[in-house]
């Protein structure tokens, strides 16, 4: 599915003036995203789940804050990078005292993915390169959608996207 900024933009505009329904269209229109910049701080896919979901709660709840030049996707963007670094932070802070907790921790993480890509790159690429895959690769957007996203360049977003496409092929290669 192609990205539609000017719907994004009525529905942002829509649910800020009241009418939940718009609420639906953002939702649709950007959850993958969401996910694509939360899964690579949190590296956990169930808390990726969970924080894409707390993402949207936020987007409803602040809604009021959103300024109309702004670009919705950068704005629910810089929400959900917020939301997971924060949660990222937290998971950092917690200490297991209990040995039998932490190992019964570790066996309820499972790593799942919903593609192969999704493995790979997760398992192999820093924070910015997963994202800029994802995004690019696997959701479609033009580089310079994802540069105003992300708040990089064009020729930023460009360079790493080669650079980490390369890394995978590598990856690939060995595999095979």
């Amino acid at each position: 599915m192609l990205f539609d900024q000017s719907r994004l933009e009525k529905s942002m505009q829509q649910l800020k003036d009241g009418d939940s329904s718009a609420f639906d269209v953002i939702y649709e229109e950007t959850n993958r995203m969401v996910f694509y910049i939360v899964y690579p701080i949190v590296k956990d896919y169930g808390r990726a789940e969970d924080l894409t979901q707390d993402v949207f709660m936020k987007v409803y709840e602040k809604i009021h804050l959103y300024a109309t030049p702004n670009s919705a996707k950068a704005w629910i963007a810089m929400i959900a990078r917020n939301l997971a670094l924060n949660e990222y932070k937290k998971l950092k802070r917690e200490e297991i005292v209990d040995t039998d907790e932490a190992d019964l921790l570790e066996s309820d993480l499972p790593v799942r993915a919903e593609t192969p890509l999704i493995d790979l790159a997760a398992k192999h690429l820093n924070e910015d390169e997963f994202t800029i895959v994802m995004l690019c690769v696997g959701e479609g957007f033009k580089r310079r959608e994802v540069a105003k996203m992300l708040d990089l360049s064009p020729s930023g977003v460009t360079w790493k996207l080669d650079q980490a496409l390369k890394k995978l092929r590598k990856i690939a290669e060995r595999e095979q």
